[in-house]
């Protein structure tokens, strides 16, 4: 009972968190100019979604939970739902109208587990937080030992993204969120409303996760993919109560140890999470590993190899023949079955950001790296990494 009511206390705590978020976000867009038709709308995204989770919240908590055999019975059943979805989705078909009534029949099916399988996947996550020791006292209730903020997901489809960067060298000058049902020929005529002045280049690209709160998060088949998605999102969210997340938008060094660091803590604790609930070997629930076709190429060589390639040709002026390059290896990939609509200074300036992957060319991914080894465990790194205010206090710590 104690347990009930302490985690009842956290969902107060967390509805008075969103009703500020929403309250702030209603400030934020007051305060701004009139927004452009494709932006997105984080009051409207946070109206639809909010009262709907409490009301299910609420209902569950007046009902009672699931077993543990009924929650792996969803999880496993939306995440084959969702590989089914995205698998017919990319398929092509002789019969449109057939494919979208399969379509809409497995979409109603997922809808209906939506709710349960977001609150099966907070609470084994607030678990596996709890385990790591990643709780801490929160405002108004400063004896109780939290994991705070409370995860909290929404699987939808997240926000567009709009990254633009100078064309005479890769270098992020803005990132703007637009709505999620953006079609391609509108992200087209965005890309080319920014390129107009001819001295930047800009690419609309689909994104993991948003760490709005809720995050958001669009639903997929693959188990740890979409936990460490989860995990990610609600790193941002935990960072943004310490000196490292409130530093976010300073300068693109910390949006780099921001992003980062979360994809680090969110591999390491997705990891933790699939060891932990590991789903049943059942044919009806458990979905199919996915698998994709290897490319035969290593895109993170290649990637990389042409991020430096591009670096010298803009160091010495050469703007067109290193957009060229770019194309060039881009058809080249294609070729090989690894597709990128675009590659330009843009595409390089957002990739740059998680300095951790194989293409990136920035050293704040080994240090971090080696951050997270000295720590021993992703809980400790996590909670060193928060009080980082810049690079050079990474440098100070490794020392």
């Amino acid at each position: 009972m104690r347990q009930t009511l302490a985690r009842y206390h956290a969902w107060l705590l967390l509805m008075a968190m969103a009703l500020v978020s929403l309250a702030g976000a209603w400030t934020i867009s007051l305060a701004t100019p009139i927004p452009e038709r494709n932006d997105f709308n984080i009051v409207r995204w946070e109206l639809r979604h909010v009262p709907g989770k409490w009301l299910y919240l609420t209902g569950r908590w007046l009902t009672g939970g699931l077993s543990h055999v009924e929650e792996d019975e969803r999880l496993g059943r939306f995440l084959m739902l969702s590989t089914q979805i995205s698998e017919m989705e990319r398929a092509p078909s002789d019969d449109d109208l057939a494919r979208t009534e399969t379509l809409g029949g497995l979409r109603r099916e997922r809808d209906g587990l939506e709710n349960d399988v977001e609150a099966i996947i907070e609470g084994r996550l607030t678990a596996v937080l709890e385990e790591v020791d990643l709780v801490s006292s929160v405002p108004l209730f400063p004896r109780a030992r939290w994991v705070f903020p409370p995860v909290d997901v929404e699987f939808d489809q997240p926000p567009r993204v709009l990254s633009v960067s100078l064309r005479e060298r890769i270098e992020l000058v803005e990132r703007r969120p637009l709505r999620a049902g953006l079609s391609l020929e509108e992200a087209v005529e965005e890309e080319a409303a920014v390129e107009a002045s001819g001295n930047r280049s800009a690419l609309v690209q689909a994104v993991s996760g948003v760490a709005t709160y809720p995050s958001a998060v669009p639903p997929r088949g693959d188990y740890e993919r979409l936990v460490e998605t989860v995990a990610h999102e609600w790193v941002h969210h935990y960072l943004f109560f310490k000196p490292l997340g409130l530093r976010y938008f300073v300068n693109v060094e910390l949006k780099t140890l921001n992003e980062t660091v979360a994809n680090i803590a969110g591999r390491d604790l997705a990891a933790l999470f699939v060891r932990r609930y590991p789903l049943p070997s059942n044919d009806d629930t458990k979905p199919a590993a996915p698998t994709p076709a290897q490319p035969s190429v290593d895109v993170g060589a290649v990637l990389r190899q042409l991020r430096l390639d591009v670096e010298a040709l803009l160091s010495e002026g050469l703007i067109d023949e290193a957009e060229a390059l770019m194309e060039e290896r881009r058809q080249e990939l294609g070729a090989q079955g690894v597709v990128f609509r675009r590659i330009n200074q843009a595409f390089f300036a957002t990739r740059g950001l998680y300095a951790d992957t194989p293409s990136s060319i920035d050293p704040l991914g080994g240090k971090l790296t080696l951050l997270r080894e000295r720590a021993g465990s992703v809980g400790q790194f996590l909670r060193t990494a928060a009080q980082l205010t810049s690079g050079a206090d990474l440098d100070q710590l490794l020392d």
